[in-house]
């Protein structure tokens, strides 16, 4: 800080650079061998607390840097006159001597000509500067949150001193002096690359009004935004230029392709049957960017049992009249062989906290229909005609560092909702074992993923999946279904109907290339179902597979192995999934 050479005799500063001249003459015959260091204050006061620092060094410069952090230390101490008087050598051991001087205090800082309104924004009270203790650190953190408020608020070259500073025996006074520079706004975007997206979306997107006061934090955050849309592939760091009053932030970002076809076949044993292999499936159709505005539509089916299926289609519309509101519509439908069959639509509202996080708000209606004969209340699980309208809130995170082949970063999804859940037809057959009509209903529901970079090519994914659905007039349809390559591998599709879960999966993957890897993983679950007679278990899988690009697509083969109360480890049980993932 400029601040502290003020405090400095220049008898001080020319010992200190005769210091450092002699230091740096004798560093190359030095270097690699260790050097001991002795600091004495001679003119220290009875009441001075010795300042720790390290006696043992490897070079001469490694003790150059010792003894410059050994007044800075006394300057955070208050002891502004704190510098180098001399050092004495003795082959390999140093001798140095540090002037202390007297402690000083705040008498007062005036807050001179920063505006009001930068000072209430930068938390400055003059009484937290007036006969108090001295801090450089406090005092360069009130600088930089004036700067850093000026910084967004249309001035980015704003500069702030101290002026008028007055030292005696032991206080310190001083005045803040602010200098604004010029006022910038904000010109339209600039697309440099072969990107097909709207000029105005992308600046709704990034919240960025042509017109509006520059705003340096999200200037910052233009990369960290671009590199979380999938159908953008950011092939520079964007740059801003400042010209006559304006700032014109400059994309360079190429298309990427990222519309998706993908389906997977599985294989696994026909529980009709030990002789034939029962054959699975799913498809999922991903449309991004829909007329280039970044909306986006999602269909996804999936067979998992020869008289199941399930059905998810969503709708995403992004920037609702260019404000920071996104709205996206689901509709799920679930079949689950002769059992019941479940409709559930709802809209959710997402709001943008920073350039990373959303608040979602969601509202739903859940249907549910029994097939056949099949209303009943057996300890199996009951499954009843049910209408359920339910609300929750929800908290989403994304800091992956690449949204398809992420090597380090996070991706948080929090949701918990509750509501009224209303039994239709019901009759109970016994009152020992009656349910109510009419009950509140709950779930929280988690996934937290977390990518750790290790080394150029490798990346550990650490990841938790958990939820649980509470309500005294829990049915069968209400469960969650946990079981398959998206939850716990090594395990049939689906083979877990729980009320709570809980998984934690390690995964191991080492890059070939930026779309190719290797994997091994195990994943763990804790599982629960109170509807079968609370049925517990804790199932573990792991297994290894490849990911790797063609001209077709990505192919992704994947080999695991599982073991739980009702599956033994063995070969006979291991599941294989492969598919290949295409996009356009």
């Amino acid at each position: 800080m400029g601040l502290l050479l003020s405090f400095v005799k220049i008898s001080h500063l020319h010992k200190l650079f005769t210091i450092l001249g002699i230091l740096l003459c004798t560093a190359t015959n030095a270097l690699g061998q260790d050097w001991s260091l002795n600091i004495y204050n001679d003119d220290a006061s009875e009441n001075f607390k010795p300042v720790k620092y390290e006696h043992v060094l490897r070079d001469s410069l490694g003790v150059l840097r010792e003894i410059h952090v050994y007044i800075l230390k006394l300057h955070e101490l208050s002891f502004l006159e704190a510098a180098m008087d001399s050092v004495v050598y003795k082959n390999k051991q140093v001798e140095a001597f540090v002037h202390v001087g007297s402690k000083h205090n705040w008498s007062i800082l005036h807050s001179g000509n920063v505006p009001d309104e930068y000072l209430y924004k930068s938390g400055y009270k003059q009484k937290f500067y007036s006969k108090t203790r001295f801090s450089y650190k406090e005092l360069a953190s009130l600088e930089n949150r004036i700067i850093k408020y000026s910084e967004n608020s249309g001035f980015p070259f704003a500069r702030i001193e101290l002026d008028s500073i007055q030292l005696t025996e032991s206080y310190f006074s001083a005045t803040l002096d602010y200098q604004s520079g010029p006022l910038i706004r904000f010109d339209t975007v600039a697309l440099v690359g072969s990107a097909r997206v709207k000029r105005k979306y992308i600046e709704s997107y990034l919240g960025i009004t042509p017109g509006a006061l520059y705003n340096q934090q999200k200037a910052q955050n233009l990369e960290r935004q671009l590199k979380q849309l999938q159908y953008l592939k950011v092939v520079k760091a964007p740059e801003i230029f400042f010209s006559a009053g304006k700032a014109q932030p400059v994309l360079f970002v190429n298309v990427r392709k990222c519309n998706q076809l993908d389906g997977y076949i599985g294989f696994q044993p026909n529980s009709s049957s030990s002789k034939k292999m029962l054959l699975t499936g799913e498809f999922n159709m991903n449309l991004k960017n829909l007329l280039q505005s970044g909306k986006e539509l999602s269909v996804q089916w999936k067979r998992f049992d020869v008289q199941s299926q399930l059905l998810k289609t969503s709708y995403l519309h992004p920037r609702l009249f260019h404000s920071n509101i996104d709205i996206k519509l689901n509709f799920n439908l679930l079949k689950q062989d002769t059992s019941f069959l479940t409709l559930d639509r709802n809209a959710a509202i997402y709001m943008g906290l920073n350039a990373t996080s959303k608040i979602k708000f969601f509202a739903g209606l859940k249907s549910n229909t029994a097939l056949g004969s099949t209303q009943t209340n057996s300890n199996e699980g009951n499954n009843y005609d049910f209408k359920f309208f339910n609300y929750g809130v929800g908290y989403t995170l994304m800091t992956l560092d690449d949204i398809f082949y992420p090597m380090k970063g996070w991706n948080v999804t929090i949701d918990v909702s509750t509501g009224n859940k209303k039994i239709l037809n019901y009759e109970s057959l016994s009152t020992d074992i009656a349910i109510p009509t009419s009950a509140m209903q709950w779930t929280g529901e988690t996934s937290v993923q977390a990518f750790i970079r290790v080394g150029k090519k490798a990346t550990l994914l650490n990841q938790f999946q958990g939820g649980t659905v509470q309500s005294q007039n829990l049915v069968l349809s209400d469960l969650y279904r946990v079981g398959g390559l998206k939850t716990l591998r090594g395990f049939n599709e689906n083979n877990y109907y729980v009320s709570d879960y809980a998984i934690y999966t390690l995964e191991y993957r080492y890059f070939t290339d930026e779309s190719s890897y290797v994997m091994l993983f195990a994943n763990q679950a804790y599982v629960h179902n109170k509807l079968n007679g609370d049925y517990t278990d804790w199932p573990i899988g792991f297994g290894t597979g490849i990911s790797f690009s063609t001209k077709a697509g990505i192919f992704q083969f994947i080999y695991a192995l599982g073991y739980a109360k009702d599956q033994p480890l063995s070969l006979n049980l291991s599941k294989i999934h492969f598919g290949l993932v295409s996009r356009f």
